[in-house]
């Protein structure tokens, strides 16, 4: 009996290390893979955040942006126009910088859309949405952020949006409070 206890010191303390040892590796490559995740997300979230929207002449001079899903921002050139049988919703924007410290030297984003819908070289695109109503902040020098697709029709660029968020007024009229409209 004593032999089969000595046995079984001799068996046991090999068997524990060998699952310590695997125990181990387990953890190591779950803290690996885990480490490696955050680290691609905390990557792709950056990515995201440096470039929140394109422009509307990035849009329209990068070839490889047709039929690709993209976000444009832009001042919103006169009134859109809603037709209720078709449930179309048209209107055109111009080109303002995505850059905040280009727009603070400007003179503020106020300046920068009235700027913009009142140059005629400034460059445009017309915008359609479908089954969508008119957000009631989409007027004349807003600035409208959209999710859509940029098509080349007849010869015409145009941006089907799937999404449009509207830029709240108040928070530019500070800057230039005769342009905002109460």
């Amino acid at each position: 009996m004593a032999e089969i206890q000595w046995e079984k010191d001799k068996i046991l303390p090999a068997q524990r290390q060998a699952v310590k040892r695997s125990g181990r590796w387990k953890f190591l490559v779950v803290g690996v893979v885990m480490l490696a995740a955050i680290g691609y997300l905390l990557y792709s979230s950056s990515l995201i955040g440096a470039r929140y929207y394109v422009t509307v002449e990035d849009l329209i001079n990068d070839p490889e942006m047709l039929n690709k899903t993209a976000r444009v921002s832009g001042a919103v050139d006169g009134d859109p126009i809603y037709d209720p049988a078709t449930q179309e919703l048209r209107f055109v924007i111009a080109n303002i910088p995505n850059d905040n410290d280009s727009i603070r030297e400007q003179g503020g984003l106020a300046l920068v859309l009235h700027k913009a819908v009142s140059d005629p070289s400034t460059t445009r695109v017309q915008v359609i949405v479908h089954d969508k109503e008119i957000p009631d902040l989409l007027k004349n020098e807003a600035q409208a952020i959209m999710s859509g697709k940029l098509k080349l029709v007849d010869g015409e660029y145009i941006f089907y949006a799937d999404e449009i968020t509207l830029k709240c007024p108040t928070k530019y009229e500070e800057d230039v409070p005769e342009q905002v409209v109460q």
